[in-house]
């Protein structure tokens, strides 16, 4: 699950720390601490966090973000770190990006026979030829040899 939507993966560790009574940072901190599958997103929160916590604009970065829900996670992340209450959107985003990814495999799924004739084409259709019209070549050279 973690490889297939790493902000998913973020967004349930943000949402446990915040029912255990902790804050969305130590969540987000518990994420990072962890193994990012992705690194890029990683690196992401990592510039979010540090520009949060300086102070910065964190916002012309998070604009850089293609995924949506990326965006939103950050944004609604950022909101819980200025201390307003984030639990309903976290759950309302968690199944937003849930369906995504379900969406996402099942959009691979359903490539994944157009994927598997490439192997055929290119190893076993000319194997196959070859037992085929391997015996007939053989015959007509030997028949031509005479």
């Amino acid at each position: 699950m973690e490889g297939l939507a790493p902000p998913l993966k973020c967004l349930v560790d943000v949402q446990a720390a915040i029912a255990n009574g902790e804050t969305a940072r130590s969540g987000l901190q518990k994420y990072l601490s962890g193994s990012a599958a992705d690194p890029d997103f990683a690196s992401a929160l990592r510039g979010f966090l540090f520009s949060f916590e300086q102070g910065k604009d964190w916002r012309t970065a998070v604009a850089k973000i293609k995924s949506p829900y990326r965006r939103a996670l950050i944004e609604t992340i950022a909101c819980g770190m200025s201390g307003q209450s984030v639990s309903s959107h976290l759950q309302t985003l968690r199944q937003e990006i849930e369906s995504a990814a379900e969406s996402e495999i099942r959009h691979h799924i359903e490539m994944l026979p157009l994927k598997m004739l490439a192997p055929l084409l290119v190893f076993q259709f000319p194997a196959f030829l070859l037992l085929l019209f391997g015996p007939l070549l053989r015959h007509l050279i030997t028949e031509l040899n005479q």
